[in-house]
């Protein structure tokens, strides 16, 4: 691996990406090359956590029940070093049933309980009526999020700090509340789909601290991509946004 590039672990884009989340990963790569940072992604489908040590972000998406209980074995060979990773504050981002394996537990709409891998201090319980549809958040970080919400379960974060206030849609409780999980370097949500590419300060955040735990700068930025790419940003997030004023 190049000492001077960042480099993103992708955990089983095969199994896990069924909203199209792996464009996530792009986005990623694509605004740090833009100011000058190299990237390299490892993508990790199974096997021995070979390079695990070495990695600077770690990305997990999404996928239906089936793919969740066949990638929840998996998971757990490679629970103990992605603790290690999340201990040393490497920047995660997991969406959807990524999100919840990487949490205490999942427990089916059968009662089976699947063990997770205790990145995240959270408990997810399927079941219910499932929603999708728009989701609109309000971060105390960001101010107004956006994206796309898909499921049929509930996440329970206890006393922790979300991604934000639901504005529209339903979040991790049955009555709208807050959404997602976000502390320190760990992420998580239900936010399906191109969450980066409809707020790249998303992105830009979870880069920053990724470079900065490893001291890499960024040295030649192109700010005419940024912006033309951050403008139609704006613009999808504005419309998603109003949407539901509208109905």
């Amino acid at each position: 691996m190049t000492g001077s590039a960042l480099r993103i672990l992708h955990l089983f884009p095969r199994l896990l990406g069924l909203n199209g989340e792996a464009g996530n990963v792009e986005i990623l790569r694509l605004r740090a090359e833009w100011r000058g940072l190299p990237v390299e992604v490892t993508r990790y489908d199974g096997g021995e956590p070979v390079g695990f040590a070495d990695a600077d972000l770690v990305f997990i998406g999404s996928g239906p029940v089936s793919a969740e209980v066949i990638a929840h074995p998996l998971v757990l060979t490679i629970a103990a070093p992605l603790r290690e990773l999340a201990a040393d504050g490497v920047p995660f981002l997991a969406i959807g049933a990524g999100f919840q394996l990487l949490g205490e537990s999942v427990t089916l709409e059968n009662g089976e309980v699947l063990e997770g891998a205790g990145v995240f201090p959270v408990t997810t319980r399927h079941g219910g009526t499932r929603v999708v549809g728009d989701f609109v958040l309000d971060s105390p970080r960001l101010g107004p999020v956006v994206g796309f919400e898909n499921r049929g379960s509930f996440v329970e974060v206890g006393p922790h700090e979300t991604l934000g206030r639901v504005v529209y849609g339903r979040g991790n409780t049955e009555t709208p509340g807050n959404e997602g999980f976000w502390e320190g370097n760990l992420l998580g949500t239900h936010m399906h789909g191109p969450l980066l590419a409809n707020n790249p300060v998303i992105a830009d955040s979870l880069l920053d601290t990724a470079r900065l735990r490893r001291g890499l700068d960024y040295t030649t930025p192109d700010p005419d991509a940024l912006r033309v790419i951050d403008e139609r940003a704006r613009q999808a997030r504005a419309t998603i946004a109003a949407r539901p004023l509208s109905e």
